[in-house]
């Protein structure tokens, strides 16, 4: 979508919607100010934001028409019941307290963007609104990165014996969320904008963003966001040989060129410490426990403690015990699938895994360009949610709901108008 397309989509919509987004624009800048809630939580831009955001929902959801019934809406709302039952064991453990409402508004993120995101993603216009703001809002997480690499860190960090640069960011994850879907809007634009723009310039802006990814990888050191830009990467260019074989083969020689002259000292620089510890298992002179930085190591206690409580507790997830839960059902389990169990039981995690499977069914359906888009987001999705908590985070559910709204759309909504 051009600049000035952007701006009469953007006025077009009423404040119910346009509302989001702002948010979405903003949303790297106010969470570059999460310092602040140490402060005071009345100071922090992060918790007002929290608070609003599902007020605005709400108010919406109540005075917008209802969208066309969409199979996937019901298994949404199925596994939202579950993760409802949790969330309100959580609040019932420790009422009134600021901690439960926080964990109130964190855990229902996905369930309440999602219904909202039917709401606003009416067609692919808005769906290619969302992800040009989504691209815009990237412009201000490139100057950050790029100040940092220029005049020094605003914070770094120590992970696996080598200095992560974060920003003002709350941890490094969130420059890996703004690589992993800005490098997957462009790779999608260069398909979708094809009748639009000349293939020089959607190329550009796939090299432009490509080169970004790029050194912000080598300046935050995080293997996810490492295997998640690689798996983007080779999507595009499966999708490429299939739309142009001449252009695709072009492309390829072009980032084979680039990964000969500077791959090697980059993985022997860059990627080969951060996989020191797994290597040293594979070899045998480490424990399997350490596995994944030793994530796998906590991943066994967790399950441990989860398939040691009643067979409730089990199928409904581990808050039904009224045993102290923040710790595993927040982002101490780093990892999605661990998280939801814990939160929502068998019943949660079985509901979840059947909603993924129930969007990738429908975005085999789709046109290349929205089908590429699909898959890549389900990649991203996936990938992540193996050593960190994406549901969690906001601006990565703003992209992921709102691909999964416009699957949900019937087909005759998915292409241009």
């Amino acid at each position: 979508m051009k600049y000035k397309d952007w701006k009469i989509w953007l006025k077009s919509k009423p404040w119910i919607l346009k509302w989001f987004i702002i948010l979405v624009l903003l949303r790297p800048i106010i969470d570059n100010l999460y310092f602040l809630k140490n402060i005071s939580p009345f100071l922090s831009p992060l918790y007002l934001v929290g608070v609003l955001t599902p007020i605005l929902v709400v108010i919406a959801l109540t005075k917008r028409a209802k969208p066309v019934k969409s199979k996937l809406d019901k298994y949404f709302k199925i596994w939202s019941v579950f993760i409802l039952i949790g969330t309100l064991f959580i609040i019932l453990f420790d009422p009134l307290s600021m901690d439960s409402f926080e964990y109130l508004l964190k855990l229902t993120i996905p369930i309440y963007l999602y219904f909202f995101a039917r709401l606003f993603i009416q067609n692919k216009k808005d769906l290619d609104g969302i992800l040009t703001t989504f691209l815009y809002s990237g412009i201000f997480v490139a100057a950050v990165l790029l100040f940092e690499v220029a005049f020094g860190a605003i914070k770094e960090v120590e992970s696996r014996g080598m200095e992560r640069i974060q920003g003002s960011f709350g941890d490094v994850v969130s420059y890996g969320i703004y690589l992993a879907f800005c490098f997957l809007i462009a790779t999608y634009f260069y398909f979708s904008r094809k009748g639009e723009l000349p293939k020089n310039k959607r190329i550009r802006l796939v090299l432009i963003v490509g080169g970004l990814c790029l050194l912000t990888l080598i300046n935050i050191h995080h293997v996810a966001s490492y295997t998640i830009f690689i798996g983007v990467l080779l999507l595009f260019m499966v999708f490429n040989f299939r739309a142009n074989k001449g252009a695709a083969f072009i492309l390829s020689l072009l980032f084979f060129l680039v990964f000969y002259l500077f791959g090697q000292p980059l993985i022997e620089d860059k990627i080969t410490p951060l996989l020191q510890t797994d290597i040293s298992v594979y070899e045998g002179d480490k424990g399997s426990e350490k596995l994944l930085h030793g994530r796998v190591g906590r991943w066994t206690r967790m399950l441990e403690t989860f398939t040691n409580e009643n067979v409730f507790a089990q199928f409904f997830g581990y808050p039904t015990t009224f045993n102290y839960a923040y710790h595993f059902v927040g982002v101490g389990s780093h990892n999605d699938y661990i998280r939801i169990l814990f939160l929502s039981g068998y019943f949660g995690l079985f509901y979840y895994l059947v909603l993924l499977i129930m969007f990738f069914k429908r975005a085999k359906k789709l046109v290349n360009s929205t089908k590429f888009l699909a898959f890549g987001t389900l990649g991203i999705l996936m990938l992540f949610s193996i050593s960190i908590v994406p549901t969690y985070y906001p601006p990565f559910m703003y992209v992921v709901m709102s691909v999964f709204a416009f699957v949900a759309l019937p087909k005759e909504l998915q292409v241009d108008e």
